[in-house]
C-alpha cells in the first residue's frame, strides 16, 4: 500500500466518498451553538494534514449519514472560524473538529486524533450511547 493510502486511512474504499455539508452562507457561530448537536469541522484546503482529516470525516459519514457534520472552511470562513473559537473557548486549530450539544463542547479532536474511530466515539458518546470517560 502507498504512503498516501495509509496516511488517508489503510484499506481502499470502493464507494465515492461522501460529501460533508458545510456551514450555510449567513450562519454565524450563535446559530451553531443553539443547534440540538453538530460536529463542527474546521477545514484547510492548503493543508495535507487537514485533507488527511477531511478523508476520514468523509469516511465517517459514509457509515454515519445521521451525523450532524458541518463543515467550516477557514480560509472562506475565516470570521465564522474565529467567531467559533470565542464562543466555544476552544483555541483554534485546522483541522479540528468540535462537538457541540446546545452550544455546551462536549469534545473536541485536531490533527491526527482525526478519524473515523474516534469520530465515531465522539457521536455515540454526544448521542449517550458511551461513556465520557471513553474518550479522554
Amino acid at each position: 500500500m502507498s504512503f498516501f493510502g495509509i496516511l488517508l486511512g489503510g484499506r481502499a474504499r470502493k464507494c465515492a466518498p461522501v460529501s460533508i455539508p458545510t456551514v450555510a452562507g449567513g450562519t454565524g457561530a450563535d446559530d451553531l451553538m443553539r443547534e440540538e448537536l453538530v460536529m463542527i469541522f474546521k477545514h484547510s484546503t492548503s493543508c495535507p494534514v487537514s485533507w488527511a482529516a477531511h478523508s476520514q470525516v468523509s469516511r465517517f459519514l459514509q457509515d454515519r449519514p445521521e451525523a450532524p457534520v458541518r463543515m467550516v472552511s477557514v480560509i472562506k470562513e475565516r470570521p465564522l472560524s474565529q467567531q467559533i473559537a470565542a464562543a466555544t473557548g476552544v483555541r483554534h486549530e485546522s483541522p479540528q473538529l468540535i462537538v457541540l450539544r446546545r452550544g455546551e463542547v462536549l469534545a473536541t479532536a485536531s490533527h491526527g486524533e482525526i478519524n473515523r474511530e474516534r469520530l465515531e466515539i465522539m457521536f455515540q458518546n454526544a448521542a449517550g450511547v458511551v461513556p465520557a470517560s471513553v474518550i479522554r
